[in-house]
């Protein structure tokens, strides 16, 4: 049994884990993919608090990560939640390899998923960027 159970680990799913294991809580988070979700893979983010200057996901992520289990933390990767009951005094959150774990209190952090094209070779252009033709002084392209 766990305090805490936190499903997703990107920034918002990091940020709870380590405020809820600094503050003692036995902290459990669940993550199907990957820490860091869509903000892990971005090259800069630019609002996120305490980085005026701007931080890149993977390290943005990293920092999250280490933080959170500096304070106890357990996070499980490749371990993505199924199904959470809450017909009971502890709450009881299901794994995706059929095992189960009860806490007292859940936060769900799964964040956002892009829509993706149905475009052939999609990936290989993913992070790289692209150009776009611009205007000229009199507005031919």
């Amino acid at each position: 049994m766990s305090d805490l159970v936190i499903v997703g680990a990107g920034p918002a799913g990091l940020a709870a884990a380590v405020y809820g294991a600094s503050e003692g809580l036995d902290v459990l988070v669940l993550e199907s993919n990957s820490p860091g979700g869509q903000a892990g893979s971005s090259s800069r983010i630019e609002n996120y608090l305490g980085f005026p200057t701007g931080i890149s996901g993977l390290d943005l992520t990293g920092r999250a990560y280490a933080q959170a289990q500096k304070f106890g933390a357990r996070v499980l990767i490749a371990k993505g939640a199924t199904q959470l009951a809450c017909d009971r005094q502890l709450y009881e959150v299901q794994i995706a390899e059929g095992s189960s774990v009860r806490a007292r209190a859940v936060i769900i952090a799964t964040g956002a998923e892009y829509r993706r094209p149905a475009l052939p070779n999609l990936s290989q252009f993913e992070g790289a960027g692209c150009t776009t033709p611009r205007c000229d002084g009199g507005g031919a392209m």
